[in-house]
């Protein structure tokens, strides 16, 4: 009898804490402000710069370019939900929600360009090294094709996995049933 009783819930007492928003908030901060670096990091690398992109379809300059500028303000989207979730707000999650979509579309998106026009950003790959190499004053070696498509498939796998896993992961955490739940009860 006395086990019973034991497994009711108090409607008087507090209800246990739960420290997932921290945990996600403190993330979702940490890799939005990690994406804000990095982007600066490739804006001040000529990211944006026509001779980046030299040698390419200007419709696929435009779609890298857009890909750059979309992912900036969602690393920042990221890093505000982050934020607001820590203080369990509810605009945190609904942040949450919409740089989870957006984000799934942009690396989708940006995925499916890389390996539609594989050979084009292969060719690409070759001339910058090459050019690289002249800048150094190096002799310009024959690049083997073997060794563009491991940079190629190791940079885009990267570009997949951490791309379009982690929005995928935090967002199918985020939609247990538990949690929309709690979050219901937040203050906006």
């Amino acid at each position: 009898m006395n086990k019973i009783f034991s497994e009711v819930e108090d409607p008087f007492l507090p209800k246990a804490r739960t420290h997932w928003p921290a945990i996600v908030g403190w993330i979702m901060l940490l890799w939005g402000v990690l994406g804000f670096i990095f982007a600066i990091w490739g804006f001040a690398s000529k990211s944006l710069a026509v001779e980046t992109y030299q040698g390419l379809p200007d419709w696929m300059v435009a779609a890298f370019r857009m890909i750059s500028i979309c992912g900036t303000a969602l690393t920042t989207l990221g890093a505000l939900s982050g934020w607001y979730l820590r203080k369990k707000l509810r605009r945190g999650y609904s942040m949450a929600k919409l740089w989870m979509v957006l984000t799934l579309l942009l690396n989708v998106g940006g995925l499916t360009i890389q390996i539609t026009n594989r050979d084009d950003i292969q060719a690409l790959m070759n001339r910058t090294m090459l050019a690289q190499l002249e800048k150094q004053n190096q002799p310009t070696p024959q690049i083997p094709p073997e060794m563009i498509k491991g940079i190629w498939f190791a940079q885009t796998g990267c570009y997949g996995l951490l791309g379009i896993l982690a929005p995928l992961v935090i967002g199918i955490y985020l939609l247990g049933s538990k949690r929309v739940e709690e979050v219901a009860l937040w203050p906006r």
